[in-house]
């Protein structure tokens, strides 16, 4: 599990059947003390967090999969929670 901040939204014109309706968020990794750090993910944001909110970003591929309700969809993170 990742501590990350929204940075925008991922949009593609063509997608993997099973993620028809997803929305994917970019999240940016955080480090000690709040600070970027490493490259930014994209994942499955099933809560609607907003834009610059902070995120709690799972990489458990196997639970993002039983999300979209495919064991072969090409999907490996997710939101897990909005941090207040």
């Amino acid at each position: 599990m990742l501590l990350a901040q929204v940075v925008g939204r991922a949009i593609s014109s063509h997608c993997h059947p099973s993620l028809k309706g997803c929305t994917m968020m970019v999240c940016q990794p955080l480090g000690t003390g709040g600070l970027p750090e490493g490259a930014p993910i994209v994942a499955i944001d099933p809560f609607g967090a907003g834009l610059h909110a902070k995120v709690f970003v799972s990489t458990d591929g196997l639970h993002a999969r039983h999300l979209v309700h495919d064991e072969h969809a090409p999907v490996r993170n997710f939101i897990q929670g909005i941090v207040d």
